[in-house]
């Protein structure tokens, strides 16, 4: 028997099982594949056939190729799998790293100079272009949302990586991918980041990149009137807070 075959190999047999079944997660899915997913998850952990820091590599990726259904699926996998009250220490673990590493690429690909599909990705960080960017921060904000990254992590840098560029053109493609971003971002979790996550300093610089006026190749960027903020909390802080940050989002609404 070849040596590249046999029970050795069973972490790439697992591995590749979790990943087919992570991608195929969808809300019409969900009830049929998440337990077998969950199943094999805690296996190849407990087990130790497959390397947890190797799995999240190889799943990190899913952020960036999914579609909304698909992101709103596996965020909430995530969160029931590691609530799950018999859930081993290393499962949970596995899903705080996994969303920490996730988190922490699309943080770094702010920092690049974003741009359209074109094929050639030697040496980038994003994956797939300026495209696939809007899409992790789509799955960002599921996650931020579902509340399974570290609050302080997201506070630290979640927009500062955003707004911290310098641009000689307005209409430059990278600002749109970035504003198209940060729209994503409040669509997703706004209530969630306008409580506490959020500085208000930031929040008025997310607004004012979100201008109507702002065009890619011809076409509006995400405008901030089509965002639902709304005011319900229950600490009196934080009531106090989202209120200045909805009078900042006021400003940005026209009147009428």
């Amino acid at each position: 028997m070849s040596e590249e075959s046999g029970y050795h190999n069973r972490g790439i047999v697992i591995a590749a099982k979790i990943s087919n079944l992570l991608c195929s997660l969808k809300p019409s899915t969900y009830d049929e594949i998440s337990p077998k997913l969950g199943y094999w998850i805690e296996h190849a952990l407990t087990e130790q056939s497959v390397d947890a820091d190797d799995l999240v590599e190889r799943l990190s990726p899913l952020a960036w190729a999914g579609g909304p259904e698909s992101n709103q699926a596996i965020t909430r996998f995530l969160k029931q799998f590691r609530d799950t009250p018999s859930r081993s220490e290393e499962a949970r673990s596995f899903v705080v790293r996994l969303c920490s590493r996730v988190f922490r690429w699309f943080a770094a690909a702010s920092a690049e100079n974003l741009a359209p599909w074109d094929g050639v990705f030697a040496g980038k960080v994003t994956r797939w272009g300026g495209g696939s960017f809007i899409q992790a921060a789509s799955f960002v904000g599921h996650l931020i949302e579902c509340g399974v990254l570290d609050r302080e992590l997201v506070r630290r840098h979640l927009i500062k990586p955003l707004i911290s560029h310098h641009y000689t053109d307005i209409n430059d493609v990278g600002r749109a991918f970035r504003v198209m971003a940060i729209y994503e971002l409040f669509v997703v979790a706004r209530n969630t980041l306008l409580r506490g996550l959020l500085e208000p300093e930031d929040v008025q610089v997310c607004f004012e990149m979100l201008n109507p006026q702002i065009r890619i190749h011809g076409v509006a960027a995400m405008d901030p009137r089509n965002l639902d903020v709304r005011r319900d909390t229950h600490s009196g802080a934080s009531r106090r807070n989202l209120t200045y940050l909805v009078r900042i989002f006021a400003r940005f609404t026209p009147r009428g």
